[in-house]
């Protein structure tokens, strides 16, 4: 969204709840966004002179923006599913972010620490927390936790019992799961990390790209797109290397793709990885 077009869509939105505050008695604490809507408007046209008696049109765009909101009071809403499923009260929303973010940094950082085999393809997919009012059920979805647990047998009891300390939960049970992907080599994730480990190991960028691509292979995904940015290879400056294999439609609602953005520190800097997995595409 522009920069210019928040200050109009902060006073639409401010208006909406005004009016189902003061026309339908609703409490602003308990009203959300509903839906919302940009529509194309008329053109506007005006007329700006120029030298020699003549003059030239300006056109300029203009949009209807609909605003619909919803006392959450009125009825039940279902669990919000962002990777964190929990009862949503939405004062708290900001609160529980934050505190699944830790817990997901702490056990990325604990599997890297802990893994005897870096290779990267037995990174970290995705992990979803569910909450509940005495119990959190973490589930961490990897692509070969073999590794893991033959590395450290323990190895999840002792994640169990750091997050317990490090969270202080006392009144509610932690409960951690490992789930292998059906495709690992198919999720955006597992390739960042994969692409690098290669990257630390100084394996050149362009054969880190294609090894990757080839791993795709076996995920059977229509498409792929990798780019890789900053002081690749130690050059002093910057740019962007990417490569496409496949079809990668970026600018198609309908597409449905899986993306990630992965930042590896080499001894030249900081790269940043990111990678579109096109898997297919929705029926209308």
């Amino acid at each position: 969204m522009p920069y210019k077009a928040c200050y109009s869509i902060f006073k639409l939105v401010y208006s909406a709840a005004a009016n189902a505050s003061f026309n339908m008695g609703s409490d602003e604490a308990n009203l959300v966004i509903r839906k919302a809507e940009v529509n194309e408007g008329p053109t506007a046209k005006k007329l700006k002179p120029r030298a020699r008696g003549r003059s030239y049109a300006i056109k300029k765009a203009t949009c209807h923006i609909t605003i619909v909101v919803k006392d959450i009071s009125l009825d039940e809403y279902e669990e919000i599913s962002f990777y964190s499923l929990k009862n949503p009260r939405w004062k708290k929303t900001t609160r529980g972010l934050q505190e699944d973010q830790k817990i997901r940094d702490f056990i990325k950082n604990y599997v890297q620490n802990n893994m005897r085999i870096s290779s990267g393809a037995e990174g970290i997919a995705r992990i979803e927390i569910q909450k509940r009012i005495d119990l959190i059920q973490v589930i961490i979805f990897m692509g070969f936790p073999k590794l893991l647990i033959e590395s450290r047998p323990r190895g999840i009891e002792e994640l169990q019992m750091n997050l317990q300390k490090e969270f202080h939960y006392v009144n509610r049970k932690l409960n951690i799961a490992i789930t292998r992907i059906a495709k690992p080599y198919g999720n955006p994730n597992i390739l960042a990390e994969f692409i690098a480990g290669q990257l630390k190991n100084r394996v050149s960028f362009r054969k880190a790209m294609k090894k990757a691509i080839e791993l795709t292979e076996q995920a059977d995904t229509k498409g792929i797109q990798v780019q890789i940015a900053g002081r690749i290879d130690g050059k002093e400056i910057a740019r962007v290397e990417w490569i496409r294999e496949g079809r990668v439609p970026l600018q198609t609602i309908r597409a449905k793709i899986d993306y990630c953005s992965y930042t590896v520190r080499t001894i030249y800097g900081v790269l940043g990885i990111k990678i579109w997995i096109f898997i297919d595409k929705e029926e209308e």
